[in-house]
């Protein structure tokens, strides 16, 4: 092996190639979990990322791709004890073109979100997907994950973003599929099979994104939701009077709005009233867009839906708003065990499954904590529970079976927006017939028969190499 780390640092180039010891932070996730790999390969140009793979797979070695390592899923760092090439795109940042007459951005896949957000910002457009680790995670990154965030609910999801892609095959080979075509219908859209596929079908090098125009008017209202159960009502109301304005619309816990003042004293308390439950929603245009927000304001108290609210009158003000929901991070607060779930069910069945799973985790562990963040728009939920830390071993099992088994029985899915990685991957199985998995195991042995790239990720054991 020390021979075959020689040739492949000489294949990279003295600034291709960091030892492990060297970049401790490519290893640890952000939950913390640290790793290790054979050798971080930097590559700076599609060509070496060809070569690189072209290399390992010769020679049976393990790839896994990472963007920004902002995953809370385990995709983009090694197993435990698996001998694997960590392979970084952070030198591939080039912003290669924005061009506003076409509403079309190309660029490759280590660009941070942040960059192209402010570049198409300065075309006056707007690059939609958008999450609170956007200084952070890279376009690859979020294409191979297919993330999802805060404009969903106007924009949809990463993947409809998504005009074409360079992709390096498991073999070494370049496909380009960088086109920016609307409507191509001359075969299979075979891009849509690495969107979302965590970098187990090949390496993302380029992409051609969509962009749409700029909302340059927004603000912005913090509410008391009174009732849980008019969650759905008020957001139909939300939908019915925003129309196209209506960004996002958040369900937040008091729980966490009162742990991220506490944590951050920086952050403003908008609302003096205390409660279990916020709603925090936008709405943006090219006009204004305080009528359509003021008239929902109003309706809410009259129809006693809210108790308590505030509408942004300021930049300042809905910024920080936001950096509240922002901080809605569940690990940051809690010193006990953390099960979790990226839970994603019909939106007329959220307050559904909030009751329910409630119900079900209490009877196993009276003491627990329940803690959700809801898209309410998209029907996804960040769902965590923090079991009593002495019953932990006793009680997680039966917890994930019992909320499992609920997300599943109202039509939902384990896994809306972060991914599979290796957290999800034994879960996910039980939630797939045999006839969808078998149809992934066909994909994944036709594009990468060795099962070198990322195994471990998204498939289980031998199924993903």
């Amino acid at each position: 092996m020390a021979d075959t780390l020689a040739q492949l640092k000489e294949l990279l180039g003295p600034d291709g190639w960091l030892l492990p010891e060297d970049g401790a932070h490519f290893l640890q996730d952000i939950l913390g979990t640290e790793t290790a790999c054979l050798l971080i390969a930097r590559p700076a140009t599609t060509e070496q990322v060809s070569d690189l793979v072209r290399f390992c797979a010769a020679h049976g070695i393990a790839i896994v791709p990472q963007g920004g390592n902002t995953n809370v899923c385990g995709m983009a760092v090694p197993l435990s004890g698996q001998s694997a090439v960590l392979l970084s795109l952070s030198r591939m940042n080039r912003l290669i073109e924005v061009n506003a007459a076409a509403n079309t951005a190309t660029v490759e896949a280590g660009v941070l979100m942040q960059t192209l957000q402010d570049a198409a910002a300065e075309a006056n457009r707007v690059f939609a997907p958008d999450w609170g680790a956007r200084g952070t995670a890279t376009v690859g990154g979020a294409v191979a994950t297919n993330g999802g965030g805060l404009n969903v609910l106007r924009y949809g999801t990463t993947r409809e973003q998504v005009l074409g892609l360079e992709v390096v095959l498991p073999d070494g080979t370049v496909w380009n599929g960088l086109r920016s075509l609307i409507k191509d219908n001359s075969g299979y859209d075979l891009k849509h099979l690495f969107i979302g596929s965590e970098g187990t079908l090949g390496v993302i090098t380029r992409l051609v994104f969509k962009l749409h125009p700029r909302q340059p008017v927004s603000q912005s209202m913090m509410a008391v939701l009174d009732d849980m159960s008019r969650l759905g009502e008020f957001f139909d109301m939300a939908r019915d009077m925003g129309g196209q304005q209506l960004v996002a619309f958040e369900l937040l816990p008091g729980l966490g709005v009162e742990k991220a003042l506490l944590r951050y004293p920086d952050l403003q308390r908008p609302l003096e009233t205390r409660a279990d439950w916020y709603l925090l929603l936008k709405f943006a245009g090219r006009d204004d867009v305080s009528a359509p927000l003021l008239e929902l304001f109003e309706a809410g108290f009259e129809q006693g839906i809210l108790s308590d609210a505030v509408l942004s009158q300021s930049l300042a003000q809905e910024q920080n708003l936001w950096e509240i929901r922002e901080q809605m991070i569940p690990h940051q607060y809690f010193q006990r065990p953390m099960l979790k779930w990226d839970v994603s069910v019909p939106v007329h069945r959220m307050v559904e499954f909030l009751e329910c799973a409630e119900v079900e985790v209490r009877a196993i562990d009276a003491d627990a904590i329940c803690y959700a963040v809801g898209h309410v728009g998209d029907g996804n939920i960040h769902y965590s529970v923090f079991p009593t830390e002495a019953r932990a071993d006793e009680v997680s099992s039966p917890i994930y079976a019992q909320v499992d088994a609920l997300i599943w029985s109202l039509g939902g899915s384990i896994v809306a927006e972060h991914g599979v990685g290796s957290v999800f991957v034994d879960r996910m199985r039980r939630q797939k017939s045999d006839v969808e998995y078998r149809m992934m195991q066909i994909l994944k042995h036709s594009f990468d028969p060795q099962g070198i790239m990322n195994p471990g990720k998204l498939l289980q054991g031998d199924d993903a190499g």
